[in-house]
């Protein structure tokens, strides 16, 4: 029975109550602003990730040919490497090989993730993986004989 009074006690006192509000309010704060930075580093990535996809259709419409090689080190030099899966199709009615005539259009689609780490415990984390797709279109600028 001493027990029980002594917990009701505790429980009724209010010494250390402005303590407990204010740790809880920091880690509230804290959350918060962790979310946000890390939603701020995914439209990053993003718009990013819209560059080079840009880029890439730039190059096509100037050269007039879909290079593979070319169009994979370009991005893995404007930043393709912080994200996870980085794929990047042409889709195209092509004249010859992999050229496309003047006027064609193209689409280039860029499909990538990119991965938050929430928590680890061991070797295996936590993660969340966000999906990055951009869809655009261009129109070649070469004649091909």
């Amino acid at each position: 029975m001493a027990v029980r009074s002594k917990l009701c006690g505790c429980l009724r006192s209010r010494k250390g109550s402005s303590a407990v509000e204010f740790i809880m309010t920091a880690a509230m704060l804290i959350l918060t602003f962790a979310v946000l930075i890390s939603a701020l580093i995914y439209v990053t990535q993003y718009y990013n990730a819209s560059y080079i996809c840009r880029r890439v259709v730039r190059t096509i419409e100037v050269t007039g040919e879909y290079d593979e090689h070319a169009v994979n080190t370009l991005a893995d030099e404007l930043g393709g490497r912080a994200m996870d899966d980085l794929a990047i199709q042409v889709e195209a009615h092509y004249f010859e090989g992999h050229k496309i005539q003047l006027r064609d259009e193209f689409r280039v689609s860029l499909r990538a993730n990119y991965t938050i780490p929430i928590l680890q415990f061991g070797a295996a984390p936590l993660e969340v993986r966000l999906p990055i797709t951009i869809r655009l279109s261009g129109r070649s600028e070469v004649f091909w004989k």
